[in-house]
């Protein structure tokens, strides 16, 4: 499945995901990928001392962060939220692009 591309891409290439997820302003901005849904250990089909074992145990690729009620109903809300994307695009384009999914400026 999709988590599998995925993380055969991340032991293919673990300095790319690495690159990406650990960027210094998507790290301040949302405090890195969420790891509320990682494994204790890396899964099988991939050895424990991996290079990239850290990114192997995710079982999810996501990130967010909370608004305030004052941004929440900002008139500046769409342009925090463009923002926010932006920092997010070279994740999601990853992800595309091992999944095979094409941007959508592309479709």
């Amino acid at each position: 499945g999709a988590l599998l591309k995925l993380r055969e891409a991340i032991a293919e290439d673990p300095k790319r995901i690495g690159k990406i997820a650990t960027d210094r302003r998507l790290v301040r901005r949302f405090g890195g990928m969420s790891e509320e849904a990682v494994l204790r250990r890396v899964p099988r089909g991939f050895a424990p001392d991996h290079p990239a074992a850290r990114w192997l145990k995710f079982q999810s690729f996501v990130m967010g962060r909370g608004l305030t009620d004052a941004q929440a109903v900002s008139a500046r809300l769409p342009a925090l939220l463009e923002s926010d994307f932006r920092l997010m695009l070279p994740l999601v384009r990853w992800i595309n692009g091992v999944l095979g999914l094409r941007g959508a400026e592309r479709r």
